[in-house]
């Protein structure tokens, strides 16, 4: 496919925000609107366009974190007692009991690092087994 002028001052504004009204791309380059439906169906159709997608400020879904944990006692009771603290605890995505100098490796979901410190501080530090 070969683009003109119109065709590259369409995908400059598009690339910069999808969401651009036909309209007012059209104000902005010299077509109407119906003109610009046409022309972005085409780039679309030809694959010039291969995806429509929205980027997200990573900070607005909050933090995925990997956190270790070791126990000062370690024996079943408490083993158990933490593998229910983390089906008790949706911030705990995932856990894993390992072997090593760390005894369960987790991924924790929060809204930010300022909320994982006092959420640890709430979990881990009030545990006296950790």
């Amino acid at each position: 496919m070969t683009l003109d002028g119109f065709d590259r001052a369409i995908l400059r504004i598009v690339q910069k925000d999808n969401q651009v009204t036909h309209a007012d791309i059209g104000k902005d380059i010299g077509l109407s609107a119906s003109a610009v439906r046409r022309r972005l169906k085409i780039l679309r159709d030809n694959d010039v366009i291969i995806r429509d997608v929205s980027l997200v400020r990573p900070e607005s879904l909050g933090v995925r974190l990997i956190v270790t944990l070791s126990f000062g006692d370690e024996s079943l009771a408490v083993y158990d007692a933490f593998d229910a603290l983390i089906l008790e605890t949706p911030e705990i995505l995932q856990g894993y009991h390992v072997a090593g100098s760390n005894d369960y490796v987790l991924i924790v979901h929060g809204s930010s690092l300022e909320w994982y410190e006092e959420w640890g501080k709430q979990i881990f530090m009030s545990n006296p087994a950790v």
